[in-house]
């Protein structure tokens, strides 16, 4: 027994003819005749009782009717659920994402994506970029917004999202805690609070790269492996931070935040999509082509 032949019974028990039930199927009446009683013989119970000009349906083949609609529905969901699934528009994306990130970047994203797949489960996690990779590369993630260049990127590709600008956290006691904006060259006698260099080291190799390019290298008396730690500590006086800009809608207590010049303006660090090619996850085609067309806009 298959769905072509539940169909052909659907047919004549709908149209309570062959005649017509031949022409909906564009089909011949003799030969959808013998399917119907081939299907009886596989039931083992007669399905339709027939005179010269009606078809009626039997006890049985009332029931049969029943479930073989309900057969061919599912069927026919399975197929759309197969097609959705494959075009990534159900499963499951697992995105992490450097916490600082989720201040901006990760909900424009989501939006985005949410419109567009609303039926695809999302499982996000916060976490460094160095950790990022590390689930990347165990499987336990499928795309990760992390901070470039990566050393040791292997098998990854990276694809550029966006640029996000640095700012001055200094505690609120501090002399350019009133300032609005300052020179990266006028802090190299500071005391910073730093990011591991192993935890996130694209961001750290900007934050000395920038520091270098303006004449110093900045002396770390801490570091913390969390922006909001970092935060902490400047606004318990440990010393001062470059932090991405989004962390201003952090409300830490004692600590204010500056823009930061280097002789070229801004001194920026780029965010980008890590994912593994090899991964055959129908909905990481779909996140990624979207990220894509949100960088173009």
């Amino acid at each position: 027994m298959d769905l072509r032949q539940l169909r052909q019974f659907v047919a004549v028990a709908e149209e309570r003819s062959f005649r017509r039930a031949a022409e909906r199927l564009h089909v011949s009446q003799p030969p959808l005749s013998v399917a119907v009683q081939r299907l009886e013989a596989e039931v083992g119970a007669t399905l339709l009782d027939r005179t010269r000009h009606h078809v009626r349906l039997t006890v049985a083949g009332e029931a049969f009717l029943r479930e073989a609609r309900r057969t061919l529905a599912h069927a026919q969901l399975s197929v759309e659920i197969a097609q959705r699934a494959a075009a990534g528009k159900v499963g499951t994306l697992r995105l992490s994402f450097v916490p600082s990130a989720a201040l901006g970047v990760v909900p424009q994203l989501l939006r985005s994506f949410r419109g567009d797949y609303p039926d695809v489960k999302l499982v996000l996690t916060g976490d460094t970029t160095a950790h990022q990779m590390a689930a990347l590369l165990s499987g336990a993630t499928d795309v990760g917004i992390v901070v470039p260049p990566l050393h040791d990127a292997g098998d990854f590709r990276v694809q550029p999202y966006c640029e996000q600008e640095l700012m001055l956290a200094v505690p609120d006691t501090h002399p350019l805690a009133q300032e609005q904006r300052v020179q990266l060259r006028d802090l190299a006698s500071e005391s910073f609070v730093g990011f591991p260099f192993k935890e996130g080291p694209g961001f750290e190799s900007v934050v000395m790269a920038a520091c270098q390019e303006c004449g110093f290298i900045p002396h770390f008396v801490e570091v913390a492996a969390q922006m909001q730690t970092i935060l902490a500590l400047v606004g318990g006086g440990v010393g001062i931070a470059l932090v991405p800009q989004a962390m201003q809608a952090v409300q830490t207590e004692h600590v204010n935040y500056l823009q930061v010049r280097r002789r070229n303006g801004a001194v920026k660090y780029q965010l980008g999509l890590a994912f593994r090619p090899s991964n055959n996850n129908p909905a990481l085609a779909a996140f990624i082509a979207m990220a894509h067309r949100l960088r173009r806009r």
